[in-house]
């Protein structure tokens, strides 16, 4: 078969819907984009063939080409919500400038010089100061520039740089009202803000939501882009005039620098307040004081530092933002202090009287050593971190009235789903759905197992659908024999360009892809549901992964090099990744799973002989009333099937229309009666007699013939 690709043409394609459906630059989703370039392009034979991720081979190849276009500036992909694309104002002068094919190469081309580009100013920069070699800490210091540029050093908004916000005036109304705001108890702290903001002006307003952002910025883990705009989005929508959050910021709030603890979290209007007394200090300046802090780390720091050294994480993160060269993203000062102690020998082993400054000489020393950044929380943690690592600034600190709004680690709590929609949806008892909730939540990962028709995918969707908040990502996928650890977690996988030169390239797998998500919005649940999970070799395809299972905040190395959480062989897999597996027992019994399967995964029966699936045609014909016996007749049919695992599961009778003895009969014809041939082969048993429709109606009628003479 000759290897015919149209991936340029159908990557143009894709800009080309983009700039006519949307040329203001607004998302579009991903589906909607692939469908019609498809029709526009339709795939060739060989661009059809189904690929080990269940694809065609041309849909793969088009998604990673799609990426080209990102670094070149002409395609944006949406941080908080996967899969919708927007095209960018380069993007449509892209089109115009570069006909055909020529506009992927020229795309190829532009990303290599930005790698490069990024790849020199780091090396140059290696001897100066601390660098940072994380891109998501690259794209939050982007912003923090805005801040620093636009707000500090101009006084205009970072927000709407046409307007001056950041002055005196605006800093000392803001502080004032901060201090006299009144605490609403039982609402948020976004709530709180739209009260205490309601009567402020609009540069007030815009203000306040631009310190928050920038407060947020650097903060990874335990909030994600989600929460981030909706904090900051509480405050500019109720300016009379809103305005959007800019592009720069969006994509900053996908990331971060440092897992503050929960401390900054949980304690969010210390935090703040600790912001805007600073920043009232600032506002005292003199233009040239100002100008000085903002050019000498020393100087700025001894205005952040000056007067109160309480909350020292929050001080710190304000240093690291406005000097990232010089204080860098460590803002523990246990830590800070562990490091230094860890790696003093790398500079002379002679401790100055100032800390931050020998700190940023190891680092520096380190970097030039290494000839590239370091990860001081990565490969060199085991160096200067050891012993129980615990965060005790909410011990000393005079800190009070945590916030409401700290999220658990696993996204969700127990009592936001309410069980009893819950269980109007799948028909089944709470009190058995309430025990799968908390199993989830206290493991995260559970297991719905039972013969076919018992509902382990309706239930398992309807749970996930209950878990999602907005920023939430929800993928399903399904095991199979040849399923393998390439395809679940990454792997390499060949890739052609638009020359159809062929290339390997390390390709994310779904756990991968949703363990990316769940860091970006650490604050809500991520839900991988895994359809028939016992059908492929569960060891191998989860290999090393099985001990993240239990060891959430555990780092392992992996089997692909550049798969890791920090471009190494590290990874992690957050707490708010729940695995809701489903497993059809007629294929495989619990017992001959792998131990260490059974010990990680909380297991919950589906099964029509035991509640919650027993008796659930019973409680569905009181919804849906039905003239013919068909819960007396299921049962029948069930009683009748010696091998318990061979038993029917109810959902094919699940329907909401009055059942005439047709419709059985094609229910009975078309799915249950192959069902069982399946599972008779070879016993000699006749299932059309045994199992037919005929024969169990009779029986029903016979039964009833029976008790009506015993009555008499």
């Amino acid at each position: 078969m000759e290897k015919e690709l149209k991936t340029a043409e159908r990557v143009r394609i894709a800009l080309e819907i983009l700039a006519e459906r949307a040329p203001d630059g607004s998302y579009v989703p991903v589906g909607d984009i692939w469908r019609e370039s498809l029709a526009r392009a339709p795939l060739t034979p060989y661009e059809s063939e189904i690929n080990t991720a269940n694809k065609p081979r041309g849909e793969t190849n088009w998604r990673f080409a799609s990426s080209e276009f990102v670094p070149a500036g002409w395609l944006r992909k949406n941080p908080s919500l996967a899969g919708e694309w927007a095209i960018t104002a380069s993007g449509l002068a892209a089109l115009d400038e570069h006909p055909g094919n020529e506009l992927f190469t020229e795309a190829q081309r532009l990303k290599a010089i930005k790698r490069d580009n990024e790849r020199n100013e780091i090396e140059r920069a290696l001897p100066e100061r601390w660098v940072s070699g994380d891109s998501s800490q690259r794209t939050l210091l982007a912003a923090a520039e805005v801040v620093v540029e636009e707000g500090l050093r101009r006084g205009l908004s970072a927000f709407a740089p046409s307007r001056e916000v950041w002055t005196p005036g605006n800093i000392r109304e803001l502080h004032a009202l901060w201090t006299a705001a009144e605490k609403v108890e039982g609402k948020g702290f976004n709530a709180n803000l739209e009260l205490q903001f309601a009567d402020a002006t609009d540069d007030v307003k815009l203000l306040m939501a631009e310190v928050l952002a920038f407060q947020l910025l650097p903060i990874a883990k335990v909030m994600g882009h989600a929460k981030k705009r909706e904090r900051v989005e509480s405050v500019l929508g109720a300016m009379r005039h809103p305005v959007e959050i800019p592009r720069v910021f969006d994509a900053a709030f996908t990331g971060g620098a440092f897992n503050p603890g929960r401390g900054m979290q949980g304690h969010i209007n210390r935090a703040i307040t600790v912001v805007l007394d600073v920043l009232l200090d600032w506002s005292e300046l003199s233009d040239e004081e100002q100008q000085l802090a903002l050019d000498d780390p020393l100087r700025w720091r001894e205005l952040v530092l000056g007067k109160d050294d309480g909350f020292p994480t929050q001080r710190y993160s304000l240093l690291y933002l406005v000097h990232p060269g010089f204080f860098g993203p460590v803002i523990s000062l246990d830590h800070r202090a562990r490091i230094r102690d860890a790696f003093i020998g790398e500079i002379g082993g002679d401790f100055s009287d100032d800390p931050d400054a020998d700190l940023q000489k190891i680092v520096i020393a380190l970097q030039v050593k290494e000839g590239k950044p370091i990860a001081l929380y990565g490969d060199l943690e085991g160096r200067w971190k050891k012993g129980d690592d615990v965060e005790h600034e909410l011990e000393s600190s005079p800190l009070s009235d945590p916030s409401p709004d700290v999220p658990h680690p696993r996204g969700f709590l127990p009592s936001e789903i309410s069980l009893t929609e819950l269980a109007d949806a799948t028909h089944l008892h709470e009190a058995w759905l309430g025990k799968v909730t908390s199993a989830l939540h206290r493991r995260g990962q559970v297991i719905l197992y039972g013969p076919p028709g018992t509902g382990k995918t309706y239930v398992a969707r309807a749970l996930a659908d209950r878990l999602g908040k907005p920023g939430s990502v929800i993928k399903r996928i399904q095991f199979h024999p040849s399923y393998t650890y390439e395809d679940f977690f990454a792997g390499y996988r060949p890739v052609t360009d638009a020359a159809g030169q062929l290339s390997f390239s390390l390709t994310r797998g779904p756990l991968r892809e949703i363990a990316d998500e769940a860091r970006k919005n650490p604050d809500v649940p991520h839900v991988l549901m895994i359809d028939e999970i016992n059908r492929a070799n569960i060891s191998k395809v989860f290999g090393e992964l099985y001990y993240l299972l239990e060891y959430r905040d555990d780092a392992i190395d992996v089997l692909y090099a550049g798969s890791g959480d920090d471009g190494g062989k590290s990874f992690t897999l957050p707490a708010n990744v729940l695995i809701i597996g489903t497993m059809n027992t007629a294929d495989r019994s619990i017992a001959l799973l792998d131990s260490a399967m059974r010990r990680r995964f909380s297991f919950f029966e589906l099964h029509p002989d035991v509640a919650p699936v027993k008796d659930i045609l019973v409680r569905w014909a009181a919804h849906h009333p039905q003239t013919l016996p068909v819960a007396e007749l299921f049962e029948r049919l069930n009683s009748s099937i010696r091998d318990r695992e061979d038993r029917v599961g109810p959902s094919h009778l699940l329907r909401t229309e009055d059942l005439q003895e047709d419709d059985l009969h094609a229910v009975w014809e078309e799915s249950i009666l192959p069902l069982l041939e399946e599972r008779h082969i070879g016993t000699g048993v006749d299932v059309h007699v045994k199992y037919g429709l005929k024969t169990l109606l009779a029986g029903l009628g016979a039964s009833g013939a029976e008790a009506a003479a015993s009555e008499t």
